[in-house]
């Protein structure tokens, strides 16, 4: 009887642990993919408010290319 309730606990154990790592790592790597579009959207806007004085048709045209 001990036995068979040690290996129960033991796989319910080994389940618990095993859902909390890989949950782990899930956030992990969803957290560096938002990192590095928010550093790609913000290197993007940064150049195109670097240009002067851009058009109402110029930035019209940067929205419907999907850069601005």
């Amino acid at each position: 009887m001990k036995t068979i309730m040690l290996s129960v606990l033991m796989c319910v154990l080994a389940a618990i642990g095993g859902y909390t790592l890989g949950k782990s790592r899930a956030k992990t790597q969803v957290v560096e993919k938002q990192v590095e579009v928010i550093k790609y959207v913000a290197q993007k806007r940064s150049k195109i408010q670097a240009e002067p004085n851009a058009r109402r048709d110029e930035l019209l045209e940067l929205m419907r290319e999907g850069k601005l």
